[in-house]
């Protein structure tokens, strides 16, 4: 469906429909959230205490964004709560959301065409029952996003190769690398609402076993924030599992992260 040109009325969008993601306006500043939660008895308690004003994270429990961000200042807020024994070591992820800016598709959509933002993302992956490896890949080309105004549709490519593991704390050494593509998918041109199926793999360099792929495929939850077409922002959720033959046993893995793109 094409957005319509010379002041006639906006179709009403793509429907985007991905299970499992939670978004609404938040109350404070009216950006858009996005959040994927894994909850477990307890997490209820724990999770409340990163929501009060003066929070005093509970013991095991921490914010995994508090020193290294993926966000855009006053544009795209991001968090990940984890819980893991020390600093280094990340056991489960608890929660995963992005804060947004306020989308106004007035001046950006009518005009149709294409608009390709880049980014960086933070993301965090666990081979079988062992701890996550966890980074942001900041580099330019890591993250690749093309809005199609036309089309409704968007494509974004996550490549992240910084993925910082507590056994080495070298990501040359025993490194794991995500190489993740949604294409085409549902993009609402009206609410900036984009998401759908992605897919990809996980590469494991084993310095002394050699090199592991394992194919993964997930989903993608991403809202566009911005009132003109060369000064918008996006953010995002997604994640991905898979498992293959590897070394003689079946191997596991879960991929879990947040982006921010911008043009």
């Amino acid at each position: 469906m094409s957005a319509e040109t010379g002041g006639g009325a906006m179709p009403p969008g793509a429907i985007v429909s991905t299970d499992g993601y939670e978004t609404y306006v938040t109350r404070h500043n009216g950006f858009t959230r996005i959040r994927r939660a894994d909850p477990e008895p307890g997490d209820a308690a724990v999770l409340a205490q990163f929501e009060d004003a003066d929070p005093a994270s509970p013991a095991g429990f921490r914010s995994l964004l508090e020193d290294q961000s993926v966000e855009i200042p006053n544009r795209v807020n991001a968090e990940i709560i984890v819980e893991g024994a020390t600093a280094e070591v990340i056991d489960r992820v608890l929660r995963l959301t992005t804060d947004v800016e306020a989308y106004n598709p007035a001046q950006i959509a009518a005009a149709g065409g294409e608009i390709v933002l880049s980014g960086s993302d933070y993301s965090l992956v666990r081979l079988g029952n062992g701890s996550y490896s966890y980074g942001q890949q900041s580099d330019s080309g890591s993250l690749y996003l093309a809005l199609n105004f036309d089309t409704e549709t968007a494509t974004i490519h996550i490549l992240n190769r910084e993925l910082y593991h507590h056994y080495t704390g070298d990501p040359g050494i025993d490194s794991r690398v995500i190489d993740l593509l949604g294409e085409d998918l549902p993009f609402n041109i009206q609410t900036g609402l984009f998401g759908g199926e992605i897919s990809g793999e996980v590469t494991q360099l084993y310095v002394r076993l050699g090199t592991v792929v394992v194919p993964v495929s997930g989903t993608l939850l991403g809202q566009v924030g911005g009132s003109a077409r060369d000064d918008l922002v996006a953010g995002g959720v997604f994640e991905a599992t898979g498992s293959d033959m590897a070394m003689g046993q079946m191997l596991d893995v879960r991929v879990d992260g947040v982006f921010s793109a911008s043009n």
